[in-house]
């Protein structure tokens, strides 16, 4: 057996290489999902590649079909059909009049003389449809058996449901199947690809979107659990000094850090000076910015004396803004990727969490795409802050909203309390995996100058029920007052 090409982008990396040849792979999915597509994606680039192929259609006049709906497409080459890489063969109806074995035998003199690499049936249910049962399921056995001897790779498309794919014949014969979805998600419409089902290969497992544009269909990966190294001691400077000392001289390299609280607390400042202070230490950074743009980030971080569009113009930092209604998770992830490798990314800021929802149906699946691409980031040892927006301002001592708390190495939380009538800034290191941090819930304050963490709120009383009061330890009185 070898391994060719499926010759559509992003569907080798999920099949473990491709397709094996000799095979038999059925392409199903309910109308419109884009199974024509993708049987001709394949063929004409793989003839693009020197392999003989031979597309099999019981529709009429299929040249005519060809150059109405495939011409659009730019992997469409007129010149391998010239060539004679790609060979068309009619199925008329007189042919699937004179009953099954005259198919067959139509089918296989054609294969002889043409000795293709790669077939597509399209579709493949045309020829059963007057079919009972029974019949069905001896012509498609003995076909199989045919396509054993054919030494070739064959693509079979076929109009299916989930359901009604289960209870199929070629469910049960086909050596692959993939399925191809186009489901209203949200009030827009998800494409999805699934592999079902490849004998000898460990092909990634779920739902991987693909779009279909002039150059056909491209697949996007979902985000794969990664492998990734334990925990180290170095040390990685936010740069908001009392937030370092809280969290005994800043994050740890290569985890995860949610920060969440309510509009206004300070959770993207933070994440800005995050990015700031690793591009003056020579560590870029990237921003995953959902609602800011460049020009809005910017003059938010020059609002209180960050030099942001000083590290954009020398290509330490890099905003990647991306519209939520137009997202697709996977493939924004696959970019998040090429961007962070490229330059060598050290330090990623998510803003927000928020921002998946509208591409991801369930808080089940938000919570297995922020795990995901947590697991991911921390392969690739990238420290990286993800902000989420809590509902409540104040009070309980909460992380509300998607659940997604469990997977963070470190949790922040931000949030407003009120002191003789006056609402001030507070924030609380919650937890920090692998390391001490100061417990105490202290005020924070956002200067023309930037943020500053101050002492605990140990002098007021009433602030949460049941808090205790402490007073601050030395080492962090000894450094507010250098700060000072």
């Amino acid at each position: 057996m070898k391994q060719v090409s499926s010759g559509i982008p992003g569907l080798d990396e999920i099949l473990d290489g491709g397709f094996t040849r000799p095979s038999t792979v059925l392409i199903a999915g309910t109308a419109g999902a884009g199974k024509t597509t993708f049987a001709m994606q394949s063929l004409f680039n793989a003839a693009r590649n020197d392999e003989v192929c031979m597309y099999v259609t019981a529709l009429s006049e299929p040249v005519a079909m060809v150059n109405n709906f495939m011409s659009q497409f730019s992997f469409y080459n007129v010149s391998l059909l010239a060539q004679g890489n790609v060979r068309y063969v009619p199925i008329g109806i007189e042919i699937i009049n004179e009953g099954l074995d005259a198919f067959a035998f139509f089918l296989e003199d054609e294969i002889e003389n043409i000795k293709p690499d790669r077939i597509v049936i399209d579709p493949i249910t045309a020829i059963d449809m007057n079919l009972d049962e029974n019949t069905r399921r001896r012509f498609y056995y003995e076909l199989f058996v045919r396509m054993k001897s054919w030494n070739s790779l064959v693509l079979l498309t076929g109009e299916f449901n989930e359901d009604d794919l289960l209870k199929s014949e070629l469910s049960y014969i086909s050596d692959g199947i993939i399925y191809l979805s186009n489901d209203l998600k949200n009030d827009r419409r998800v494409r999805s690809l699934e592999v079902l089902k490849m004998r000898g290969q460990n092909p990634s497992t779920g739902k991987h979107t693909y779009s279909i544009t002039e150059d056909g269909i491209t697949v996007y990966q979902r985000v794969q659990s990664t492998p990734h190294e334990k925990y180290t001691n170095v040390r990685v400077p936010t740069g908001v000094t009392g937030l370092d000392e809280m969290c005994s001289g800043g994050l740890l390299c290569g985890t995860s850090t949610l920060i969440s609280g309510g509009s206004g607390t300070g959770k993207t400042l933070i994440g800005l000076q995050f990015i700031i202070e690793g591009a003056k230490n020579d560590e870029p950074g990237i921003i995953v910015s959902f609602e800011e743009d460049e020009g809005q980030l910017k003059a938010n971080a020059e609002s209180i004396g960050y030099e942001l569009g000083k590290y954009l113009e020398s290509g330490m930092i890099r905003i990647f803004h991306t519209n939520s209604s137009e997202l697709d998770a996977n493939a924004h992830t696959l970019q998040l990727k090429s961007m962070i490798e490229k330059m060598d990314a050290k330090r990623v800021l998510i803003d927000g969490i928020y921002g998946f929802q509208p591409a991801l149906e369930t808080t089940m699946e938000l919570r297995e795409h922020i795990h995901l691409l947590a697991d991911f980031l921390k392969s690739k040892n990238v420290t990286t802050i993800f902000i989420n927006e809590q509902t409540e301002l104040s009070g309980k001592l909460t992380i509300a909203g998607n659940g997604t708390s469990y997977v963070m190495d470190t949790v922040i939380l931000l949030r407003y309390v009120e002191i003789h009538s006056e609402m001030r800034k507070a924030i609380s290191v919650l937890k920090m995996r692998g390391s001490k941090h100061d417990k105490e819930i202290r005020e924070l304050e956002i200067g023309d100058s930037g943020i500053e963490v101050k002492l605990p709120f140990s002098d007021y009383s009433g602030i949460m029920s049941g808090s205790p009061t402490k007073a601050p330890s030395e080492a962090f009185v000894e450094a507010f007052k250098k700060r000072r």
